[in-house]
């Protein structure tokens, strides 16, 4: 078994529990590799692992950037790095867990060493797309590199926006740097797991947690204590935040909030395992309505110990007596 494992899958599909279950079999400190949950303030919205769950399991790059800071993916890679070198050093395993795919195929596969950020000429792509949209950004960048133009939507205006910066920045096309990254820490050293569920029962996993974080979480207290921080781009990107910020501005009601979210959710639900179903090293495994996480966690156990296996369930689902 690998001393890295990855556990991945969409939002609300119940990795945070399986995964303090799994710890605790493994030995492992869990790295998160969530775009949302490395922020301050959102705990609610990001759904971040619980204080509980946090005490029984060491967890990492959970709730340790401030909000009004941007947070990308080279830079969560610096960061989780040396996090993961530290705790093999440690004698333990890691256990990267999340749905971000962008930044879990930056520690396993490798992140272009194109420049960083240059802030004047990022804001005025910015600029140029407010005036003439992302569309025209991507015509744009389909004259300069039709190979990075094929792989980023064209209402991806994040990824088209850095697209053309580092184009400006060095006159090479993106697709380039792309071809020379070199290999990264977890590149052939990693085992991937991930989950999935019957597709309408995620979804109703799904709508059944934001009415909760709506009535018993107090999601809606933690967005007015967000609207008064001066947010980066990358944390107002945050699923409900726009939805409740045009709710508590009365342009909507509560209802129709919630169903937009909702939809909002399970689409991105949807994006998530399209992305991930790409990949071709990642085990599946399917969690059944009623499996508890320690039992996905012991199935997840024997998948480990036979990688390409067929993951089947238990045959039970009653717990050991002494749990």
């Amino acid at each position: 078994m690998q001393r890295v494992i990855a556990l991945v899958g969409p939002t609300g599909v119940g990795k945070s529990a399986v995964a303090v279950e799994l710890a605790q079999s493994l030995g492992a400190e869990i790295v998160s590799c969530d775009s949302m949950q490395v922020y301050r303030s959102m705990r609610v919205l990001s759904q971040a692992p619980t204080h509980a769950q946090r005490v029984l399991i060491q967890h990492h790059l959970i709730d340790c950037i401030d909000p009004t800071q941007d947070f990308s993916v080279g830079e969560y890679r610096r960061t989780a790095a040396p996090i993961i070198n530290q705790i093999l050093e440690r004698g333990k395993r890691v256990l990267i867990v999340g749905g971000t795919g962008l930044y879990v195929k930056a520690l396993t596969e490798g992140l272009c060493d194109a420049p960083p950020a240059d802030t004047r000429i990022r804001e005025q792509l910015w600029t140029e797309c407010h005036g003439v949209g992302s569309t025209g950004l991507y015509d744009r960048l389909r004259g300069i590199d039709a190979i990075a133009a094929s792989r980023i939507h064209p209402n991806d205006a994040r990824r088209i926006i850095r697209a053309l910066e580092v184009y400006t920045l060095t006159g090479r096309p993106i697709s380039a740097w792309w071809r020379q990254a070199s290999a990264e820490l977890l590149q052939g050293h990693v085992q991937v797991i991930g989950l999935d569920r019957d597709r309408e029962e995620l979804y109703e996993r799904i709508n059944k947690r934001l009415l909760h974080m709506v009535y018993e979480e107090g999601v809606i207290n933690e967005i007015r204590h967000l609207m008064r921080l001066p947010l980066s781009r990358t944390a107002r990107q945050v699923h409900g935040f726009i939805d409740i910020e045009k709710y508590l501005a009365s342009q909507t009601t509560l209802k129709d909030t919630l169903v937009v979210w909702q939809q909002r959710v399970r689409h991105y639900a949807r994006r998530q395992l399209i992305w991930f179903r790409q990949a071709s090293n990642i085990q599946w495994l399917t969690i059944g309505s009623e499996e508890p996480p320690w039992e996905t966690s012991a199935r997840v156990l024997d998948a480990l110990r036979h990688p390409g296996a067929e993951i089947e369930p238990l045959a039970s689902s009653q717990p050991e007596l002494d749990r």
